[in-house]
């Protein structure tokens, strides 16, 4: 199981994130470079051992679209 599981993110424009069809994340506006997010409680629940299946919906207003997400393992000193 992962310690200190964190969303590695980056967006244009809203997005909300499903992890086994529940809405664990929703992250508003758009951003300029990759954001590191710690996961909220009923993200890390969710995070059971088996298949695990992600989706993402985006939005956009105007522009270009785009998105591409990971999931790190923060580790400290």
């Amino acid at each position: 199981a992962l310690v200190d599981p964190h969303w590695r993110i980056h967006h244009d424009e809203d997005a909300e994130l499903y992890l086994n069809g529940e809405l664990v994340a929703r992250f508003s506006g758009y951003t300029s470079g990759y954001q590191r997010i710690a996961l909220e409680p009923r993200a890390r629940a969710a995070l059971r051992a088996g298949t695990k299946v992600l989706a993402l919906h985006v939005h956009q207003t105007t522009g270009g679209q785009y998105i591409d997400l990971g999931l790190d393992e923060v580790m400290t000193p």
